[in-house]
């Protein structure tokens, strides 16, 4: 096995994420009890990926509630511990199908030491510590509940156990990737870092039989006597293809995947005869820059009360605790790109924002206009330069619905997916709170990503096809580097990385499957 890599360090986007893996009826769902199926899983992923009834895209979504399980037992055979992210709904539990207690596993902390020098080549993500995903989501309530200071006094006896034992431990996708970077070591399975691929070589019948890659600053022509597996993202850093493919606006500054999500594997298989889809689509992530230039994503503040997203006009246009996706999606149909995040006093000494702690505004936000600061809602709108009667009425609706606990416009707190994102405390929705309280605060927002989720189109095999629908033999991809097998929706936590994972798996057992029947014949 040859792993080719184009940029100087491995892991890709998924070191540097949450790690989560979204996986249907998987085995660990059964040991703590959690009740789900196959039936359950494909109506739940039908339920939400209503726009695409073909053939192709139920065998394709079998597929993957049939082999995503698989793939999981076979990691843990292989020695990767994983474990249930507990309490992580389905971003859409409310539909047939949806489960509350969630359908999301995570990799267990991972010791780097374990990689020796290859430590140093795999990408990290932006936690500075480790942390269980239980503890992402309630850390930030530190200042608000017991549970929070629990977390926070066993993150820090975790951090002094590591002091004095030397472990370099991380957690969330810089574990997972750090796991199986060691398993593909262990094996005994090459990785070539500075290697990009520039073309593939494909014989006489249009089968597809190796690469074309730089080694070592040469040209090189490698031979795959199985096949090739193409997982090399997306085009998030890509203008010329993000300004041809939309939508608009959407730029590559926008993006926080990782660096070598350039799209050159999608240019080389597109030249090749490739079927693309949903060129369109990426995983949204509302985001905003610092005035150091760094780019910041807001799930968990953004959701917490006392906080609402509006459009330059001032109105609200979604929920603001649902999904990351969701999110992102609304503010392209409401033409809030970018929006305004507004806050109130509460927010601001309760819930960190941005990475900053209750109550503690870096003064250079002030300074470099990233957040702005008004004693009244008028002053806040005329600041951003907004219709001051619009945002008022906006406001004023908001807290209605966040004195009766129910949110008619947009179903805030209705899921228990966003009511994982709240404040015990507060009630009677704990993702609702007024923004009456001065000084109210306001920062602009705009629609970033993780990366983008239009690409080749795939079969139930992994295999991609052709413009005409046929597979290109012995060609296989899996994860950004294909048009998303959910269509554009995303069922929950770790669905594209699951996707990756398991179509991954997929392609080699049918490329073994292959090789067998062919030596069978011959």
């Amino acid at each position: 096995m040859l792993v080719l890599e184009s940029t100087d360090m491995v892991g890709g986007s998924t070191a540097m994420s949450g790690g989560a893996l979204w996986v249907p009826n998987n085995p660990l769902q059964a040991k703590a009890g959690v009740k789900d199926s196959r039936d359950a899983s494909l109506t739940y992923i039908q339920a939400l990926n209503t726009h695409d009834n073909s053939a192709l895209r139920q065998r394709r979504d079998a597929a993957f509630v049939d082999e995503a399980s698989e793939m999981v037992s076979f990691l843990m055979r292989r020695g990767v511990p994983l474990e249930r992210c507990e309490g992580w709904s389905d971003y859409h539990d409310e539909l047939p199908g949806g489960s509350v207690r969630g359908r999301s596993l995570s990799a267990k902390f991972f010791d780097l030491r374990k990689l020796g020098d290859w430590a140093s080549r795999l990408r990290r993500g932006a936690a500075p510590f480790p942390l269980k995903w239980p503890e992402f989501a309630m850390l930030p309530l530190v200042k608000r509940t017991a549970r929070a200071k629990f977390y926070a006094a066993r993150l820090g006896l975790r951090l002094t156990k590591m002091k004095i034992t030397g472990a370099q431990l991380v957690g969330m996708g810089t574990a997972l990737q750090g796991r199986m970077l060691k398993e593909i070591l262990d094996a005994g399975g090459e990785i070539r870092t500075d290697s990009p691929v520039n073309d593939l070589v494909r014989n006489d019948s249009g089968r597809v039989t190796g690469v074309i890659a730089e080694i070592d600053g040469k040209t090189r022509r490698i031979e795959a006597r199985l096949g090739v597996i193409v997982a090399a993202g997306g085009f998030a850093h890509n203008q010329q293809m993000r300004d041809e493919h939309g939508p608009k606006p959407a730029h590559a500054d926008w993006t926080h995947a990782n660096p070598g999500d350039t799209g050159s594997m999608l240019s080389v298989m597109m030249k090749h005869g490739a079927a693309t889809d949903m060129m369109d689509n990426a995983i949204w992530l509302v985001t905003s820059k610092l005035p150091s230039g760094y780019k910041i994503f807001h799930i968990d503040d953004i959701a917490k009360p006392h906080a609402i997203m509006v459009t330059p006009q001032g109105r609200r246009f979604t929920d603001e605790s649902g999904s990351n996706y969701d999110n992102g999606r609304n503010m392209y149909a409401a033409g809030a790109t970018p929006g305004w995040a507004i806050l109130d006093s509460r927010h601001r000494d309760r819930y960190i924002w941005a990475g900053a702690m209750p109550g503690k505004t870096p003064p250079e936000w002030f300074e470099s206009g990233y957040m702005k600061k008004a004693e009244t809602i008028e002053e806040l709108a005329r600041l951003c330069g907004m219709d001051q009667a619009v945002l008022a009425e906006t406001i004023s609706r908001f807290n209605r619905a966040a004195e009766t606990g129910v949110d008619d416009d947009f179903g805030r707190g209705a899921r228990a997916y966003d009511r994982a994102w709240g404040d015990p405390t507060v009630r009677p929705n704990p993702v609702l709170g007024a923004i009456s309280e001065a000084p109210f605060y306001a920062v602009q927002v705009f629609p970033g990503d993780v990366g983008t989720t239009g690409g080749v189109v795939i079969n139930e095999h992994g295999n991609v096809l052709d413009r005409e629908e046929n597979p290109i033999e012995g060609l296989y991809a899996a994860g950004n580097s294909t048009a998303s097998i959910f269509g554009r929706t995303y069922p929950g936590a770790g669905a594209t990385i699951a996707a990756t994972f398991t179509f991954g798996y997929v392609g080699v057992q049918h490329a073994l499957r292959g090789a067998k029947e062919a030596k069978a014949a011959a």
